[in-house]
């Protein structure tokens, strides 16, 4: 198997965050490695990675003295990761494991069948099979996003928002060089940066097996309202790259 190393970013995940799950993941896969790190939360999560980091020599984490996001967490963890790793794959994860660990093999089989791949994201499409569980107020705010997604930005990923995307570790290095102009949309704007010509040719989108709405990841009316804006903003991003074209 190709060595992977994926980025946790954690904000006040000490309640939800398993960690025997990680744990037993990366005796399972000697492959596979974890940076976590520590969005300045202000309960103890910081102490309870730290508990993890020392549990495992595959798992080590990064604190950020004050919160800074999800994007530039990512940003941060990514970037150490390029750096300091000789993972062939880079990526994210989400703490709350929506997307169960057991899925990541999959992730890196599509890498090791198609070496012209340079990332491979999540998708939650409910196909025949798939066991995908969210509430209906949040599966209704889903497809309202996906409709204006796709729409104003005309980028062909069906699910953009999935928190389970890989990078080769050369294409990571690029796009996650600079700081993101958005804070909840990074996701579509990771997508704007690989660029329309990767994204219909060397991006894999892969449906997962199993999904399930966390609870304690709602997003409020202020939330939504800056959604919107970055929209805006990506829509601008994206035109300017000449991605619509």
């Amino acid at each position: 198997m190709k060595t992977l190393s994926l980025v946790v970013p954690c904000r006040n995940e000490f309640k939800r965050l398993r960690p025997s799950a990680f744990l037993e993941a990366t005796e399972r896969w000697p492959w596979l490695s974890f940076c976590f790190v520590d969005d300045g939360s202000t309960d103890a999560t910081a102490e309870r990675l730290a508990w993890l980091a020392n549990a495992s020599p595959s798992i080590y984490s990064i604190y950020l003295q004050e919160n800074r996001g999800k994007a530039e967490a990512v940003r941060t963890g990514i970037r150490h990761l390029c750096e300091m790793s000789h993972a062939d794959i880079v990526g994210f994860w989400d703490a709350d494991l929506a997307v169960p660990l057991d899925e990541i093999p999959r992730f890196v089989r599509c890498f090791e069948d198609d070496a012209a791949l340079c990332a491979v994201i999540g998708s939650r499409w409910p196909h025949l099979g798939a066991e995908i569980r969210r509430s209906a107020k949040r599966g209704v705010a889903s497809l309202v996003a996906k409709a204006l997604i796709r729409r104003i930005l005309d980028v062909p990923v069906w699910d953009t928002q999935c928190g389970a995307k890989m990078f080769s570790r050369a294409v990571a290095a690029e796009i996650f060089s600079e700081p993101f102009r958005t804070r909840w949309l990074f996701d579509v704007e990771t997508l704007a940066r690989l660029g329309l010509y990767r994204l219909r040719t060397q991006v894999r989108e892969l449906a997962v097996s199993s999904w399930h709405d966390v609870p304690g990841s709602n997003i409020g009316i202020g939330a939504s309202i800056s959604i919107l804006r970055e929209l805006v903003l990506v829509a601008k991003t994206v035109k300017g790259m000449g991605m619509t074209k």
